[in-house]
């Protein structure tokens, strides 16, 4: 159930991306020296034509700021190679670069885990949309913008993705950190804030949703081990993490005992 379980970001891949240099998790941690560690090195087109503007400059040391992650006792440095590019907290990728990600080091992100008790079936459902690029099902979320706070983020992608509009000043966060995300490389990585809302019945008959911006379809869906088996990167470990704040509610709590374990 941890977030950090990098499965997909050691094995994962991403749409152009070259195959990893296979890593076993005895030899992931930095603190290892591996002579034979010699990864292929990506960073996407795309990233290269946004420089200035989502994306930094591909000179790691015209990047004017500290390199950090965010750990449950805050903010921390990150180490550095010896070209001055910050090294994944969850250790090494099979891939160096930035691949798909413009940012050097973390790419902040915010998502929206929305979910509320079905009148009909009486089980617990979750908000999902289906992702563009690769058709699996996620929270709503995406990047943070120049300004934006994490409830700012979380409000605007869940509106832009699925039409439905909320106030996430007052959420619950279930998890601020590393994302086991298969665009993760040894310089790149995801993070990520997720903020959970549990729906009354009024409040889920008023929604409106339509799918838009990197979503192809939203939908309502029941949560089973299925469902978060299949989720995007580390999606379904999120909603475990949320099913755990909602153990006092009776249809839940019969829940617990299978999609925890």
């Amino acid at each position: 159930m941890n977030p950090l379980t990098p499965k997909k970001s050691r094995n994962g891949t991403a749409p152009g991306y070259p195959p990893r240099q296979h890593v076993e998790e005895s030899d992931a941690k930095w603190t290892k020296s591996l002579n034979w560690y010699k990864p292929p090195e990506y960073t996407a087109e795309v990233v290269f034509q946004h420089e200035g503007e989502w994306a930094d400059p591909a000179d790691v040391k015209s990047v004017n700021r500290t390199f950090v992650t965010r750990t449950q006792n805050g903010e921390i440095p990150v180490p550095l190679d010896s070209q001055g590019r910050p090294l994944n907290p969850i250790g090494r990728t099979g891939l160096t670069g930035r691949g798909l990600l413009g940012k050097w080091g973390r790419n902040q992100a915010g998502d929206a885990l929305l979910t509320s008790i079905d009148i009909q079936s009486r089980r617990l459902q979750l908000l999902v949309i289906a992702r563009k690029d690769s058709g699996q099902k996620a929270l709503p979320g995406g990047m943070v913008e120049g300004g934006e706070t994490t409830a700012i983020t979380v409000a605007r992608e869940l509106f832009e993705e699925t039409g439905a509009k909320f106030d996430f000043e007052i959420a619950t966060m279930v998890y601020a950190g590393v994302v086991d995300d298969p665009r993760n490389t040894d310089n790149a990585w995801m993070e990520t804030t997720v903020l959970h809302k549990h729906l009354t019945t009024d409040e889920r008959a008023a929604m409106h949703l339509k799918a838009g911006d990197d979503a192809q379809a939203v939908h309502w869906v029941a949560v089973n081990k299925e469902l978060l088996a299949s989720m995007y990167a580390s999606h379904g470990d999120f909603v475990r993490l949320a099913l755990i704040n909602l153990k006092n509610i009776p249809e839940i709590a019969l829940l617990l005992a299978d999609l925890l374990n």
